[in-house]
Order: structure tokens, then C-alpha cells, then sequence
């Protein structure tokens, strides 16, 4: 059987007769061949022109808004509080190359009365997302859509290689501790999940160094170094725990919250041991959103109970808010999300105390107020010492070195005004069968242990928590570091 194709090879004599009956010339339907195969190239080329000069973004709307936000500076002018906000301008020095540049606001400049040599800088983020073309399908990707931290001409998007794409945790990164505190708090989410309310599972990773510490005279009053180094010896040693949460949404686990902890166990040789908690920060991503704050607290009571039933009785906490824009952890915070005043901050932990005692988690907690009542603190040497605590920074700025014996006199200033805003805490004891010496394994992370260097490499690769895409796209950033 022949195919229909065989017709382009017909005679002469029947294309003669083709033309014949077309009433036109060989010479003119040639033209108009050539004419119209012309017109049909050039249309094929401007429709490829038109399809590779118009690529389509892949990930969402185009009219993102793709300037990174900037977040407060800390004013050079010595007063404690006093930042320099998003967007504000402040003074710099002129200053030799590579020296840092310690600015001022402007309110602080006005004050100086040297202000030659001063020049006027803006606290905004020069940097913008970047606009990635995926090598294999052309298509494009905001920055933080993306999920893409290389190389951007070695994007290939994550249609195209979902398998390079790591959106949530390795189970393999879990540890005794961070199952521990995992387990109690999605319980606990489960029972109080109302019937319409989707369960998205709450994960958590935890980092341990057993062997961390300060030298004693860096936390100490000069004045009475000798006799901490006497009951401390030349450091203090503690264990640093970071416990970091989160929760899967949309196929992606977004960090909420973090604690950073100290755990010193017999620093000074009489038995006794304490945790303290130096900081927590959070995000408002978690859902339902009518449950954050019991996720909050349940955490913290999940830490507790962690910390007691590795031997520690004994808790110190201090109710620190922050400055306004200050980040701990997750840099730039939604701006609906404001710090909370110092009373609100000090009656959402007495909440949590309270909730811990009828759990019974705690067995008693005082106020330093109160503590001062029973007249265990007589001498600066009687209070605890611990990196990140209220004291020692207060002592050292009342220090007199010719009379280390008013030290304690003039700090009693201070009494009132923190009498109240940080606090002793007593663990029940756990039976000896249920205590977790398990939970005690180094699990070092150089940048995870760190709040300050976990801040810095938010800030360095503008890993921001403002909107939700960014807020994705930081916390598998984070992921990536795990």
C-alpha cells in the first residue's frame, strides 16, 4: 500500500495539468509558494519570540512587594532603650575604611554639641528579592517562593526537581528531649482542638552542649570578685539548651517559637541545681490561633517538666520584655505583633506558674519580693549568680570599689522596682524510676545554640518573619541548617 505522501513525487506532466486547471502559470504558483512559506517561518519566529519573551511566574502574583524590611539600630548615644527605627535617619561618624560605623538617632545628634564630621544616613534595606529563572522550564520565582538558597543560575525550580526540595524535617533530627516536649504538646493540642479545627502537627528540634560556661569575674561586681571566684571558682559552668517549634502548614513547617536556656547543675558544689530560661521568642503563625497562647505556655511547662525530671528543683525567671522592634530570634516580626508592656508580661507568667502549680509541675514559686521577706539574701554573694540574670548587670553598675561594703545598700534602690518581675520556682520531685537521664546528650549546633548568632544569620540572609511566604521561606532556611 502506498502512502499519500507519494503525491510529491507525481510527473510533470500531471503538475502541467494541475495547472492547467488552476488557470494560473508553474512560474506564478511557485511565487506564491515561496510568498506564503515566507509568511508561515515568519510567523512561527514571532510566535516563539513572543512565548520566550514573556516568561510566566510560576509561584504567585506578580505584584509582590519585593523589598526586604529593615529592623532597628541600637543608638550609640549610651541611653539604654533608645533605637533607631525602620526607615528613620540617624548620624554616623566619618570614619577610616572597615571601622564600624556607630551611629545615633536623630533626637540624641540634636542633643550633642560636637557634630562636626557627622554625616546623616537612613536605617532602610537597600536589598530587594531576587527574581530567579528556572533553568530547565524558564519560569519564574520570587526569592521567597522559591525556597531556592544557592546560586541563582543554578536554579532549577522545585516543579521541575521536587526531589532537591526540602520543605519540612527529617525524622532523623529528632532527639530524646525534643520527643519528650514534642509528645506532651501535641497531646495536649489534640484534646483542645474543637471539632471544626484541623490538626497540623507540631514538631520540635532541640540542641544541647553540656559544657558551656563564663568566666565569673566578667559577671561580678569588681569589688566582690574575690569571693564569688571563692564560692564559684574562675568560671561559672552551665549546660546551654535551645529548644526550637513548629508547625506544618501548607506542606511546610514554619518555625513559631524558641527557648534558650542555662541548665547549671551544682556550680557551686552544695547540691543544688536550677535551669533558667534567658529567653523565648515567638512568631504569631501558629493555628488555631485561638490556642497560641496555651501553645505558648504549654511549651514552657513541657521545659519544666523536662528539666525536673532530669534532677533539677530548682527554676529562676525573669519577666523581660522587649524593646519595641527588637527581635530576639525571628527578625522582622508582623507588624501587628507588639511586644507586651512589662505588667502584661509579668500576669502572663504568673499564668503559667500558676497552671504549672495545679499540674503539679511546681511546687511553689515567690516573687524576689517575697523571697527578700524570709531573709535569704543578705549579701550580694547570696543571690544566684547566672549569665543573662537581672543582678549582676544591676550590681556592677552600684559597684564601689573602695567600699565593696555598701554594695548591697545601694543596690536595695532596685528592690521595688523588680520586686516583682522575676521569680523563684521549686519543682516537685519526680519518683526515681521516671527520672530521664536519657535526655542528657550534647547535640551541638554552632548557629541553633545561639540566639545571637541564630539573629545574625536571619539578618544576613534577610530571612524575615513579616508576611507568611517570607515567613516559609526563613524557616526553610533554618531547616536547611539542621
Amino acid at each position: 500500500m502506498l502512502s499519500p505522501a507519494i503525491d510529491v513525487l507525481a510527473s510533470p506532466e500531471k503538475k502541467l495539468n494541475q495547472s492547467s486547471r488552476t488557470g494560473r502559470s508553474p512560474k506564478i504558483q511557485k511565487k506564491e509558494r515561496k510568498q506564503k512559506n515566507r509568511r508561515h517561518t515568519q510567523d512561527s519566529q514571532s510566535s516563539g519570540k513572543a512565548k520566550k519573551s514573556k516568561p510566566a511566574f510560576m509561584c504567585c502574583s506578580e505584584s509582590v512587594d519585593l523589598s526586604f524590611s529593615s529592623s532597628n539600630l541600637i543608638c550609640n548615644s549610651g541611653k539604654e532603650d533608645c533605637r533607631i527605627r525602620p526607615e528613620n535617619h540617624f548620624w554616623v561618624p566619618q570614619t577610616q575604611n572597615g571601622e564600624v560605623q556607630k551611629g545615633v538617632c536623630e533626637a540624641c545628634f540634636d542633643g550633642m554639641k560636637d557634630k562636626e564630621g557627622w554625616r546623616k544616613k537612613k536605617n532602610t534595606n537597600k536589598k530587594k528579592e531576587e527574581i530567579f529563572t528556572c533553568q530547565r522550564c524558564s519560569g519564574l520565582w520570587h526569592q521567597c517562593c522559591s525556597f531556592f538558597y544557592g546560586e541563582p543560575k543554578k536554579f532549577v525550580c522545585r516543579i521541575c526537581a521536587p526531589e532537591s526540595y526540602k520543605l519540612v524535617l527529617d525524622a532523623s533530627g529528632s532527639s530524646p528531649d525534643s520527643n519528650f516536649i514534642e509528645e506532651r504538646v501535641n497531646a495536649f493540642l489534640e484534646n483542645a482542638l474543637e471539632r471544626n479545627q484541623e490538626f497540623q502537627k507540631i514538631s520540635v528540634r532541640a540542641y544541647y552542649n553540656p559544657e558551656d560556661g563564663v568566666k565569673t569575674e566578667e559577671l561580678v561586681p569588681l569589688s566582690w570578685k574575690r569571693k564569688f571566684i571563692r564560692k564559684y571558682g574562675k568560671m561559672i559552668k552551665f549546660a546551654s539548651r535551645a529548644i526550637h517549634v513548629f508547625q506544618q502548614q501548607d506542606g511546610v513547617d514554619q518555625i513559631f517559637f524558641s527557648i534558650f536556656a542555662s541548665e547549671y547543675r551544682d556550680p557551686v558544689g552544695d547540691g543544688k541545681s536550677w535551669v533558667v530560661i534567658d529567653c523565648l521568642d515567638s512568631v504569631k503563625i501558629f493555628q488555631p490561633t485561638s490556642l497560641r497562647t496555651q501553645i505558648y505556655q504549654e511549651l514552657i511547662l513541657s521545659y519544666f517538666h523536662l528539666a525536673r525530671s532530669m534532677g533539677f528543683l530548682d527554676s529562676y525567671l525573669w519577666a523581660d520584655p522587649p524593646v519595641q522592634g527588637d527581635d530576639y530570634v525571628f527578625n522582622v516580626k508582623p507588624a501587628n505583633q507588639l511586644p507586651p508592656t512589662p505588667l502584661i508580661l509579668e500576669n502572663w507568667y504568673l499564668q503559667v506558674m500558676e497552671k504549672g502549680k495545679s499540674e503539679g509541675i511546681i511546687k511553689e514559686f515567690r516573687s524576689f519580693e517575697k523571697e527578700k521577706e524570709l531573709k535569704k539574701y543578705k549579701k550580694p554573694t547570696d543571690v544566684p549568680m547566672f549569665q543573662k540574670s537581672l543582678w549582676p548587670p544591676l550590681m556592677c553598675g552600684y559597684d564601689n570599689v573602695r567600699k565593696p561594703q555598701k554594695l548591697w545598700k545601694s543596690i536595695s534602690v532596685e528592690w521595688d522596682g523588680h520586686g516583682s518581675d522575676n521569680w523563684f520556682i521549686e519543682f516537685n520531685e519526680v519518683e526515681q524510676d521516671e527520672q530521664l537521664e536519657g535526655m542528657i546528650q550534647e547535640r551541638f549546633h554552632p548557629i541553633l545554640l545561639s540566639k545571637e548568632e541564630l539573629l545574625y544569620r536571619c539578618l544576613e540572609n534577610n530571612w524575615q518573619f513579616n508576611y507568611p511566604r517570607r515567613a516559609k521561606f526563613a524557616s526553610v532556611g533554618l531547616i536547611n541548617l539542621m
